[in-house]
């Protein structure tokens, strides 16, 4: 699955990339602004974050901090020089060009795969239904993608202030840092993120709600599940095989990827919101593996297909494609 294309670092590559990039954040830009689900509860933000960062800061510094602030004084800062329609816009757009852009400039040869990648339904949603999801993604791309490190830790640090999910991913990548600066073996590893999956899914709302965080006092996602069928986790469970099958060597060169595929399943049936933590670093568990070998990265390819397929075929006649507000457009 290789395309004819400039190769790596050339000038018409780059050239090609921003030019997919950019059309793909103006097409989803240009979406009716009301069309899509949740995007009155995003217009709200747009208008009145000044009024909900104020109540926040009014209880403690926690609760601040674990409530997005960043997110919020975004939203202060735009109202200022935008209507809430274009606030949205700037933000679908700027979210959506970064993440797709970094993406497909990441892995040249594989191309068409990265297109599919930027296609699926829990990629796309992030700039349609998400948008504060995907922006706390753009900023991580950043600051992963980033080769001076002040910025580099900037930008992975700034995430979890727009999106609550990457205090996990955060948490997920400075283990690997210990793992890499104490040279944790494999197997060790894997027991390690397991073992602290299972704790932070045992207490991960629990401890939310302690430090005031929106989202442990939620009905909405107290009640959220990763799937209900328990098909993504055996889904997943097949993909995580596999990785390991490629051997200890790519597990270490990979690990931070494989790590968010063994916190995902070991916390799938404890932690309510593991599904949207797992969709934050869903693209580094894709990217890492086109660096699979033989039988492994056809066997990849294949789930790729059946994957996006599966996701695609249940919303193709729905309004929106089932990201439409009531249902109608």
């Amino acid at each position: 699955m290789k395309l004819l294309i400039p190769t790596n670092g050339s000038f018409g590559y780059k050239v090609m990339c921003l030019a997919l990039a950019g059309f793909y954040a103006w097409f989803l830009m240009g979406l009716d602004i009301d069309g899509y689900i949740d995007r009155a509860n995003y217009l709200i933000y747009a208008k009145h974050s000044d009024e909900i960062f104020v109540m926040y800061a009014a209880s403690s510094f926690k609760t601040i901090i674990t409530n997005e602030p960043i997110w919020l004084l975004l939203n202060i800062w735009a109202a200022r020089h935008f209507t809430a329609e274009d606030t949205l816009r700037l933000i679908i757009f700027f979210s959506s060009f970064w993440v797709s852009f970094l993406v497909l400039r990441s892995y040249p040869k594989y191309a068409f795969l990265l297109i599919l990648f930027i296609l699926m339904p829990q990629i796309l949603k992030n700039h349609i239904i998400h948008l504060r999801q995907g922006l706390g993604i753009s900023l991580f791309f950043i600051g992963w993608w980033c080769r001076y490190l002040p910025l580099r830790i900037f930008f992975i640090g700034l995430a979890p202030l727009v999106h609550a999910s990457f205090f996990f991913i955060d948490a997920l990548f400075l283990l690997n840092v210990f793992f890499s600066t104490y040279r944790i073996s494999t197997i060790w590893r894997v027991v390690y993120t397991v073992g602290m999956g299972v704790v932070l899914g045992a207490l991960g709302m629990w401890l939310a709600g302690a430090l005031g965080a929106r989202q442990g006092e939620s009905a909405e996602y107290s009640a959220m599940g990763s799937d209900g069928s328990g098909l993504a986790f055996l889904f997943w469970t097949l993909f995580t095989v596999i990785f390991c099958m490629e051997g200890k060597e790519f597990l270490k060169n990979n690990f931070f990827a494989a790590t968010i595929l063994f916190f995902y399943l070991s916390t799938y049936f404890l932690l309510p919101v593991t599904a949207r933590v797992f969709e934050s670093g869903m693209l580094l568990v894709l990217l890492a593996s086109l660096g699979l070998s033989d039988w492994r990265r056809y066997a990849v390819y294949g789930l790729y297909v059946f994957y996006f397929c599966m996701q695609w075929y249940p919303v193709l006649g729905l309004p929106g494609y089932g990201w439409a507000s009531n249902g109608t457009m």
